[in-house]
């Protein structure tokens, strides 16, 4: 179980259209926005949380990577909103909490007590942590374009989330997942089955299966040159290598320029 805790973001989501605001704009974006005080906070974490800006606010590399994303594949980019997706689950409590959720179909009130569980007690937090996950899901791309949560309405308000996963993942999003792995755990040698039950494995995070998730990963010969695949005592490994990390893969396999807006 994942305690949950520090509901930072009080009851608002990662928004696709500031997020985009924000790509268009760079650093210029803190002094040019339509944002209120209270959103403006909540984002700034996010942004943090998703690795595009550092404690200063000063612009990361990830920024420039993913701004060069948007501008070429668009704002329904799955590679855009895969890498900002994993980067929440390992850097906040909430959404990695939201990971241990099997592919299933929940009502309000299921995840509700389910989120207390993970706090440990209600109080309003409980409600502004639900809603901060349950609008990232349905005002971002997330939810649709990884199965995350499509929601199910009465009128205006969502009674329910169906969290169906996905079937077809980019093999650049797999890489980058088990990179971030390499760096959180120190594992460089990994079997794709058997880090299912890793709590930010590609399976937990995008709900997918061992067999879709190889399938997309080792039916890509253009990222073949960041790992080695090799059998040994009948088992399959995926071997990544110590002297490249997540961003070092991105960079040189999507470029990305450094440029300060």
């Amino acid at each position: 179980m994942v305690s949950v805790k520090g509901f930072k973001y009080q009851s608002f989501g990662l928004r696709q259209e500031w997020l985009y605001n924000f790509l268009n704009k760079g650093s210029n974006f803190f002094e040019d926005n339509s944002l209120g005080p209270k959103q403006i906070e909540a984002f700034v974490y996010y942004l943090r949380n998703s690795e595009l800006i550092d404690k200063k606010k000063s612009l990361t590399h990830l920024f420039h990577i993913l701004r060069d994303v948007y501008f070429k594949e668009g704002s329904e980019s799955q590679i855009l909103w895969g890498i900002i997706w994993i980067n929440l689950c390992f850097n906040s409590c909430l959404y990695r909490w939201w990971t241990t959720l099997e592919a299933d179909n929940y009502s309000r009130e299921e995840l509700l007590n389910n989120l207390i569980v993970s706090y440990g007690k209600s109080n309003k937090c409980i409600k502004s942590g639900f809603s901060s996950i349950i609008e990232t899901l349905t005002e971002s791309q997330i939810g649709k374009l990884f199965g995350q949560g499509i929601p199910g309405r009465k009128g205006r308000i969502i009674r329910e989330i169906t969290k169906t996963g996905c079937k077809n993942l980019s093999p650049v999003l797999i890489l980058y997942n088990l990179y971030k792995i390499a760096e959180e755990e120190s594992i460089y040698k990994l079997k794709l089955q058997e880090i299912e039950h890793i709590l930010l494995s590609p399976q937990k995070i995008f709900s997918i299966s061992f067999q879709n998730l190889e399938r997309s990963l080792l039916g890509s010969s253009k990222l073949s040159s960041f790992y080695k695949f090799s059998i040994d005592e009948s088992k399959s490994y995926i071997y990544l290598f110590r002297e490249i990390n997540s961003i070092d893969m991105l960079r040189k396999y999507l470029g990305g320029r450094d440029n300060e807006l």
